[in-house]
C-alpha cells in the first residue's frame, strides 16, 4: 500500500498574482513540500482598457492568459495561492475539478475561509475569530525561499565578488514607501548617518533598495556610502540579494519590509530594524504587531539604533513548517478518503 505521508509524485499548481513577493511564498512553500510545480500567473486588469473590459477582466480573470471558463485538465493534486487576485482561479479550478484539488492559501483570502482547505495567516494579521478553526493556522510573516541551503548555494560567489571588502560586513536592504511608513528626506539622512558611522568602526556595507524605493534614494545611497567599505548595488546586471545574505555578518533592514526581514532571520545572521517615519493607521498596527513579534515575542530580530552586536537566534523556516502541516493533512485526507 502507498504510504499517505509520500505525496513526492503529487503535481502542484503555483497560483498567484505576479508580484515577486506573492510567487516567492508559493514557491518557498511548494519547494519544502518537494513536488513537482507548473506556475499560473492571474493578469490584472489594465486599468487603460474599457470600464465594460474591466468588468470582463474582473469576471474571467487569466491564468497564462487562458480564460477561467476554458481551464482544462489534468488537473493538480494539490494548488497553493497567493494574492487575492488568485482566489477566482482556484475557485473555478476546484470547481471544475469536482473538489479534486487539496487547496492551500497563504493570506486571509476574501472570498472565505470555507473555499479552501487550509489558510495559513500571517500572525500580525490574526484576528479572535480565527481561534479554534483548524483549517486556518497562524504564521510568522510571510513564507518565502529562503533557506541554509539556498544561502549556501551562493556562498562561493559572494566570496568571489565581495570578499575584498574588508572587516565584518554588514547587508543593508532599503525598501520602500507604504500606507505605513514614509522615506522622508530626513530620515534618510538619519540614515546614512548611522551607515556611514557603522564604516567609521570598521564595516563594510552591501546595499540594495527595492523595487518600491524612491528613485532618488539610490543615488544618494551610492555617493555616501559607495567607497573602500561599501558597495551599492546600481540594479543592473545579477541581483546580488541572496549573495549580501550569504557573506554578512549583519542583515539591516528597514521596518517597511516583512518579507526582506523574515528572509534575514531565516539565515541565523542577526537582524536589525531600520526605523521609517509613521503614518498611523491600521495598516501601521499590523506593522507594529509584526515586529514585536520578531523582536519581543520570538526574539528574531532586533531595532536598529546605530550600532551592532551579536547575538544568537534559532533561524526561522516558516516554509518548512507550512509544508510540514500540508504533507500531514494531505496525508489525513487521503487515509479519509479510503476509509
Amino acid at each position: 500500500m502507498t504510504d499517505p505521508a509520500d505525496i513526492s509524485a503529487l503535481r502542484c499548481w503555483i497560483v498567484s498574482e505576479s508580484k515577486a513577493g506573492t510567487i516567492a511564498q508559493c514557491r518557498g512553500v511548494a519547494e519544502k513540500l518537494g513536488v513537482a510545480t507548473e506556475t499560473r500567473l492571474v493578469r490584472r486588469p489594465d486599468p487603460a482598457k474599457s470600464g465594460l473590459a474591466r468588468r470582463l477582466d474582473r469576471r474571467w480573470t487569466h491564468i497564462r492568459n487562458v480564460h477561467l471558463n476554458r481551464i482544462r485538465p489534468p488537473w493538480p493534486d494539490l494548488a497553493i495561492s497567493c494574492g487575492r487576485q488568485a482566489e477566482p482561479a482556484v475557485m473555478a479550478a476546484t470547481r471544475r475539478s469536482r473538489g479534486s484539488i487539496f487547496t492551500v492559501h497563504l493570506q486571509i483570502p476574501t472570498v472565505g475561509f470555507d473555499r479552501f482547505d487550509l489558510c495559513f495567516v500571517g500572525r500580525h494579521d490574526w484576528r479572535p475569530e480565527f481561534d479554534g478553526r483548524d483549517d486556518v493556522l497562524p504564521m510568522v510573516g510571510a513564507p518565502h525561499r529562503v533557506d541554509a541551503a539556498l544561502v549556501a548555494g551562493h556562498r562561493a560567489a559572494a566570496e568571489q565578488r565581495f570578499g575584498a571588502l574588508p572587516g565584518r560586513r554588514a547587508a543593508v536592504m532599503i525598501g520602500g514607501p507604504n500606507p505605513g511608513y514614509a522615506f522622508s528626506p530626513g530620515r534618510i539622512d538619519t540614515i546614512i548617518a548611522q551607515l556611514r558611522e557603522l564604516q567609521a568602526e570598521g564595516w563594510s556595507l552591501l546595499v540594495t533598495t527595492s523595487r518600491r524605493s524612491d528613485p532618488a534614494v539610490l543615488p544618494r545611497l551610492q555617493r555616501a556610502l559607495a567607497a573602500d567599505r561599501g558597495f551599492v548595488w546600481d540594479r543592473t546586471g545579477e541581483n546580488p540579494y541572496f549573495q549580501y545574505l550569504a557573506i554578512a555578518d549583519a542583515v539591516l533592514v528597514t521596518v517597511d519590509s516583512i518579507t526582506m526581514t523574515c528572509e534575514a532571520a531565516s539565515t541565523g545572521t542577526p537582524v536589525f530594524s531600520i526605523p521609517l517615519d509613521e503614518t498611523p493607521g491600521p495598516y501601521l498596527g499590523k506593522f507594529h504587531r509584526f515586529h514585536r513579534d520578531m523582536q519581543e515575542t520570538l526574539g528574531l530580530t532586533r531595532p536598529f539604533t546605530g550600532t551592532i552586536e551579536p547575538y544568537v537566534y534559532a533561524p526561522l523556516d516558516e516554509a518548512g513548517r507550512i509544508a510540514g502541516i500540508i504533507r500531514e493533512r494531505i496525508a489525513a485526507d487521503r487515509q479519509r478518503r479510503v476509509s
